[in-house]
């Protein structure tokens, strides 16, 4: 059953959150800030934990990407890897292999050099982590094999054909030695060193996290416009769960970026002294994640539930016309992808499928089964998205009882990870089909309980390619297996979407939709 939760009227609400984003914006609320800051954006949430090694969820590599480098860039436009902190790197023709050379003369932030010896550390205690997130990109490694201080080699046991794209994002950016050293649970709270254009001033949860830009940076990504350090000196984020308060403290000054703007509030920020950052977001499409150890394991009800969802009607009517309903597992942004016909609309189907798995309409409506009623428990982190109610509604419509189950991150957290739920939301952002495996390996973390099949050997294969015309097969039959399945409930296409005060320049996101601050200037034009 859902907790029980007071609810507030949303004027008052609003107030107080409005209030927190005040506090957070001490010594008061401004309008406008000089070219050096503070740049002030406002999150949808505190992620709990700072460590890119540790979590990959959005708010976090928002702020740790300005942080940490890595060996490679994505480029945005094109999808190509491109050099960062490594010049150069050879692949092995069985991708078993991968040696990088560093550039010279980066320094992490506590003033030691970034060699191949940090980059050993990082990944050797990246290995040691649970295969979940940036830890799953590198199964199979063996270990690091320094050459000198700027070339070294990174081993697997089997072709990891993914890890040069890997190696692009913020999860596997490189960290200081002494950072493998340090407890986890510090880590978290922002203890960790890289060599980013910014460093940590001060976490304060449930409030504020606070960035300093290094003066001394001068090797950002190869394709960065800006060659030396960042053009503003401070960036402060502020944690604002109420979307309604958030666009409130965009459009009265007292933030100057907006993350996750409603579709309801998109078009107030589109001229009138902002606009809004569209970003299409690559990866796994947002979805119903479906536990398979429960009722879920049945196949026939795992299908009702995609046929009861209207995805054109849901994203029109609820997420917004930014968005795209899913044609596939994967985003059409992510490499790879192809579209599919899987995912229609057809409620008398969904409706057959349940009478065929002997659950039958019960005097509410509400479908029973041996005197058990067809209630599914979903696990959603706080924040609950819009659409989850409208989700809830049209699957009561084919008899089956949805419990909102709104928990905390942390909570949310341990009860994924202890299976309580019948349905999640799970995606993962990022550039790379890889992300497949991630989520519905059987021999990974498996939150999903699937039971080991034909999909396990299609998710290594894509893994393994060494050429894309055997990857895009083997991507084409994972992807085909779990529609054909129902292994999950494809959504929409999600689009990340900022509002943005005119006064912000040249901000941008990443190839996997983190915001890229080291390019971002205040005022008209660039310093």
């Amino acid at each position: 059953m859902s907790p029980a939760r007071v609810r507030l009227p949303r004027r008052i609400l609003l107030a107080t959150a409005l209030m927190a984003v005040a506090a957070a914006c001490a010594p008061g609320p401004t309008t406008t800030s000089g070219a050096g800051g503070p740049l002030r954006i406002a999150l949808p949430a505190d992620p709990t934990c700072l460590d890119p090694q540790q979590t990959g969820q959005l708010a976090a590599m928002d702020i740790s990407r300005s942080i940490v480098d890595t060996l490679t860039d994505q480029d945005p436009e094109t999808g190509r890897i491109v050099p960062w902190l490594a010049e150069s790197w050879t692949i092995s023709p069985d991708a078993r292999s991968f040696t990088f050379v560093l550039r010279p003369g980066v320094t992490f932030s506590d003033g030691t050099t970034v060699d191949s010896t940090a980059v050993k550390s990082t990944f050797d205690s990246l290995s040691r982590l649970p295969a979940n997130g940036a830890p799953a990109y590198i199964r199979g490694y063996t270990g690091t094999t320094v050459v000198d201080p700027r070339t070294f080699t990174v081993s697997f046991a089997m072709a990891n054909a993914q890890f040069l794209q890997a190696t692009s994002g913020a999860g596997l950016g490189i960290l200081s030695a002494a950072t493998a050293a340090t407890p986890l649970e510090q880590r978290c709270r922002g203890q960790f060193v890289g060599s980013g254009p910014y460093v940590l001033d001060h976490y304060t949860a449930n409030q504020e996290v606070v960035l300093r830009k290094r003066s001394d940076y001068t090797w950002p990504s190869s394709i960065a416009t800006n060659k030396g350090a960042a053009h503003i000196d401070e960036v402060r984020f502020v944690f604002v769960p109420e979307a309604g308060a958030r666009t409130g403290a965009l459009s009265s000054g007292q933030v100057q970026i907006a993350e996750n703007i409603q579709a309801t509030d998109q078009n107030l920020f589109d001229g009138n002294g902002f606009r809004l950052l569209v970003t299409s977001a690559p990866g796994v499409a947002p979805p119903l994640s479906l536990n398979h150890a429960g009722i879920l394991s049945d196949q026939r009800v795992r299908q009702a539930l995609s046929l009861a969802i209207d995805r054109r009607d849901l994203v029109d009517s609820v997420v917004g016309t930014r968005a795209e309903p899913a044609t596939s597992v994967l985003s059409s942004t992510t490499p790879f992808y192809t579209p599919t016909d899987n995912l229609r609309y057809d409620p008398v189907e969904a409706g057959r499928l349940l009478d065929e798995a002997a659950w039958v309409p019960g005097p509410d409506g509400i479908r029973v089964k041996d005197g058990r009623r067809l209630t599914l428990n979903w696990l959603i982190p706080a924040p609950m998205p819009a659409h989850n109610e409208y989700v809830q509604q049209r699957l009561r419509r084919i008899g089956v009882d949805v419990q909102l189950n709104v928990a905390p991150p942390a909570k949310y957290t341990e009860q994924q990870a202890a299976g309580n739920f019948d349905i999640t939301a799970v995606a993962v952002t990022r550039a790379d089909p890889d992300v497949l495996r991630n989520l519905f390996y059987s021999k990974g973390q498996n939150l999903w309980h699937l039971p080991p099949t034909e999909l396990d050997t299609y998710l290594e294969q894509q893994a393994a390619a060494v050429d894309d015309a055997t990857r895009q097969e083997a991507v084409t039959k994972a992807v085909s297996w779990i529609l054909a399945h129902a292994d999950t409930v494809p959504l929409y296409e999600n689009a990340q979407v900022h509002g943005v005060a005119q006064q912000v320049g040249d901000l941008e996101t990443d190839a996997s939709t983190r915001l890229d601050l080291h390019d971002a200037h205040l005022g008209e034009s660039r310093p």
